[in-house]
């Protein structure tokens, strides 16, 4: 078929359409998949991109206010212990677990709001924002970080309450606080993602401890026997939901573009 073309173009004929040779279907398929990754390339997984993140960065630039962190992080701490004295000489075993599951999500509400506060009232905010990593993506792998760090900080205060009661169970308590952490937690990114004003982003943080209370003092008894008799399974099951949320909400900040003003 290629000589007839050649003898055709030589002998001045306009050679005919049938004599082209046209892609096939398999070969179309392969140059429209070339073409579309070129211009679509995949997007890496959300570990792969946080990992380069930590990589290019270093941990001192991404946590380049650990005194303050830690400073905060201890004296919540110690907060936590001065009242859990308190709850321990004055409350039963079901009153301890309602403490359990009211402040554990503290910790990380303490380091997580002042972050979150101070982000826009820097005189860099704008600067930051137009980055290769904004301040957003930098709080992906910080909120990841920050509930981490809350979960075992939490996990060794209830190991402490329940030494010192002798009447919590351990793995009750300990799934209690995690729950609890991580419902807070992703409740708490859905409101600074989706929150248009500072009410908004933070009504949900008020309401926990508003909720919470309101059930005990109204319904003391229901309140406190509900979260003693849920199945440690039903525990563990909230757990994987919260925390799934949860690592939706974080990835989502790589991707977050406020309008700067």
């Amino acid at each position: 078929m290629k000589n007839n073309r050649e003898t055709q173009l030589r002998s001045g004929e306009r050679p005919a359409f049938d004599d082209i040779d046209y892609p096939d279907e398999r070969d179309i398929r392969l140059h429209v998949a070339s073409i579309v990754d070129e211009a679509l390339p995949v997007r890496p997984s959300f570990s792969s991109q946080v990992g380069a993140m930590y990589r290019q960065l270093g941990f001192r630039h991404l946590f380049r206010d650990l005194t303050e962190i830690v400073f905060v992080l201890a004296l919540g701490l110690g907060v936590l212990v001065f009242m859990a004295l308190f709850v321990l000489s004055n409350a039963d075993t079901e009153g301890i677990y309602a403490f359990i599951f009211i402040v554990s999500p503290l910790l990380y509400l303490a380091v997580s709001v002042i972050f979150f506060a101070d982000l826009r009232r820097r005189d860099t905010y704008q600067v930051e924002m137009s980055c290769r990593y904004n301040v957003y993506q930098l709080a992906s792998l910080r909120m990841l970080t920050f509930a981490a760090v809350s979960l075992v900080l939490n996990i060794g205060f209830v190991c402490w309450i329940a030494i010192a009661s002798q009447q919590v169970d351990i793995l009750r308590g300990v799934l209690l606080s995690v729950s609890s952490l991580f419902l807070f937690a992703a409740a708490f990114l859905y409101g600074q993602l989706r929150g248009r004003t500072a009410a908004s982003r933070y009504g949900l943080v008020g309401l926990w401890p508003l909720l919470n209370v309101g059930l005990w003092i109204a319904q003391p008894h229901g309140y406190l026997g509900l979260l003693s008799s849920i199945p440690v399974y039903a525990y563990a099951a909230l757990i994987l939901l919260g925390a799934a949320v949860y690592v939706g909400q974080a990835r989502r900040l790589l991707y977050f573009k406020p309008k700067l003003t």
